[in-house]
């Protein structure tokens, strides 16, 4: 049996470990631990059954208190950080210090306290900055944007707590995480292709390193299971083996829904026009729109990061993206 504490646990990812650790398990326990309750930030997966059974429990905390989360600790055997600000655009810059490193100081300072065993720590592909060519584990990392910065300080936190204790720590940079409850970009697109029938294309394609959920929970799970020596660290791209671009998911979404209708492809030239023409607009414009200039911006820019390390360690991939957005179909965007 193992005490689990998720922080950042309401969110997208942490309700989704959350239930694949007590599905997995029948005696483990799950306390989530965010600074909004899973149905303030809507329930992704249901998870309420295991409320009923007291195996699952939740706590308000702000990972940027430690009193707070002294508070709320017992002992756990295992804590996942994945709390964190990260939308982009969306925080001045020292919001996403102040709770990705501060969080990480708390964080490594409590399992320090409470003589966990044991880190996994989601970070973020945003630590390689933008590139021109592909990059993996090996690669410098050079991150250019404030969430890309406190997120690599924070993977050297953890690193830290990692020499100097005896406990197992896995750092995991996802891509794109898509899935059922993302309500993100991939969740976007998907419904509209959808809504209009047809596949939502960019010209010309760009590479889009992303990962479906069940992927990233199931490279969880197997590194917890390979060995590791004391003072060291897993560190991995949670990313595909397949090598996923823009025009990935609404090619294979064409041929599984059989749309008649032409994909409808947009030109770089012309989101670079609409992103020039709403720039000065970019301040009235609320963060999560998807007409933000930083966002349409970000649709022209390689992502091409690989799963190197995952891939010559011998990880069973297992969810190729026609296999996941079947998956999600059923289970519903």
């Amino acid at each position: 049996m193992a005490e689990w504490g998720i922080y950042g646990g309401s969110g997208f990812i942490g309700q989704h470990l959350a239930l694949s650790i007590l599905s997995r398990s029948p005696a483990d326990k799950v306390r989530l631990l965010d600074i909004r309750s899973p149905s303030e930030a809507q329930w992704k997966v249901p998870l309420e059954p295991y409320l009923a059974k007291q195996r699952l429990s939740f706590s308000r905390v702000d990972v940027r208190d430690f009193r707070q989360l002294s508070d709320h600790a017992q002992s756990f055997d295992v804590i996942a950080n994945l709390a964190a600000v990260h939308r982009e655009p969306g925080h001045r810059p020292e919001e996403y210090f102040e709770t990705n490193v501060a969080g990480a100081e708390n964080i490594c300072r409590l399992a320090e306290s409470l003589s966990c065993s044991e880190i996994i720590f989601t970070s973020s592909i945003s630590v390689y900055g933008i590139h021109d060519r592909p990059v993996d584990e090996q690669s410098q990392v050079q991150p250019g944007t404030a969430y890309g910065q406190s997120k690599l300080a924070a993977e050297n936190i953890h690193k830290a707590w990692a020499r100097n204790s005896p406990g197992r720590l896995s750092i995991i940079r996802p891509g794109v995480v898509f899935g059922p409850g993302e309500n993100g970009n991939v969740t976007r697109l998907l419904s509209e292709s959808l809504k209009h029938q047809r596949s939502i294309q960019i010209r010309p394609d760009q590479p889009k390193a992303g990962i479906y959920i069940e992927e990233l929970l199931a490279v969880i799970h197997w590194l917890r299971q390979q060995p590791l020596h004391e003072g060291e660290c897993h560190l991995v791209n949670g990313v595909s083996n397949e090598e996923l671009t823009f025009n990935s998911h609404g090619k294979v979404l064409q041929e599984l829904r059989a749309f008649e209708k032409r994909p409808l492809t947009v030109s770089e030239p012309m989101l670079r026009l609409a992103t020039s023409l709403l720039k000065p607009l970019g301040w009235l414009l609320p963060a999560g729109s998807k007409l933000h200039p930083e966002r349409l911006a970000k649709l022209t820019r390689a992502n091409d990061v690989r799963a190197t390390e995952l891939i010559s360690r011998q990880y069973p991939f297992s969810w190729p993206l026609a296999k996941a957005l079947t998956d999600w179909l059923e289970k519903g965007l």
